[in-house]
């Protein structure tokens, strides 16, 4: 149950805020956040399995990120992680790669999309047709269709609208996405540890946090955490964002 956190100020020098945890079963083989050696450009975890990412920013000013979209019906084959490595090697707008996207997004496993060249932020996802642009504010992109709402998706983005009260930094992100309280008062042990912002369940939970502050000219910072299988911090890394080389 994957949660991300966004604040788009489309006009401001701050651009945009991520708050994001990935959750992941324990035995899913995955390498940590860095430069990939293949493509230098991308600044992503990866996925080990299929070779793609769920979140990153590029050296070109570009963001995206994917979740699995839960309770739809599946549909392609190939995997969603493709999708952000794609966009971080693209040179075309964010709105103008989920409209090509339009015609074969069938072709892959249930995503939900975002993505941003600085100008523009927009979401797409598979189960219907059509892609948003999104206007200025928070956005919490869950494992359910955007459009949607939940339990942990509200208590997100009444907290992280709480936490952007004071300047945002990135410690007191990671606070924000440390806290384990279910959002979902069930009887049901998974149930309720899925509803929290930080999973911790048998064999699956969160696995790491990320956090980026990005500005107008692609600079900025990005820090991810990684948690061990007790679901304790193993690590945090921290990368320095230059401005974006031009397209």
């Amino acid at each position: 149950m994957c949660l991300i956190l966004l604040h788009w100020q489309p006009l401001a020098e701050r651009r945009l805020i991520v708050a994001a945890n990935r959750d992941e079963f324990l035995q899913r083989p995955t390498d940590a956040a860095h430069f990939w050696k293949d493509q230098p450009h991308i600044l992503a975890g990866r996925d080990r399995e299929f070779g793609g990412s769920w979140l990153g920013v590029s050296l070109n000013g570009r963001f995206a990120a994917v979740t699995n979209l839960r309770d739809t019906d599946d549909v392609g084959e190939l995997s969603r992680g493709n999708l952000v490595q794609d966009f971080l090697n693209s040179h075309i707008g964010a709105a103008e790669f989920v409209e090509n996207l339009e015609e074969n997004k069938g072709d892959y496993r249930p995503f939900n999309l975002i993505v941003s060249d600085l100008k523009q932020l927009a979401y797409s996802n598979n189960a219907e047709p059509g892609w948003r642009q999104l206007d200025e504010g928070i956005h919490v992109l869950g494992n359910i269709r955007l459009s949607n709402s939940n339990p942990k998706v509200r208590k997100g983005a009444a907290d992280f609208s709480e936490s952007l009260a004071d300047p945002a930094d990135h410690e007191g992100l990671f606070d924000l996405l440390r806290d384990s309280e279910p959002a979902l008062d069930s009887k049901e042990p998974l149930e309720r540890a899925l509803s929290c912002r930080f999973v911790n369940a048998p064999s699956y939970g969160t696995r790491s946090s990320s956090v980026l502050l990005w500005n107008r000219d692609g600079s900025g910072d990005f820090w991810e955490r990684e948690y061990s299988a007790q679901f304790e911090v193993v690590t945090t890394r921290h990368f320095a964002l230059p401005p974006s080389s031009p397209p």
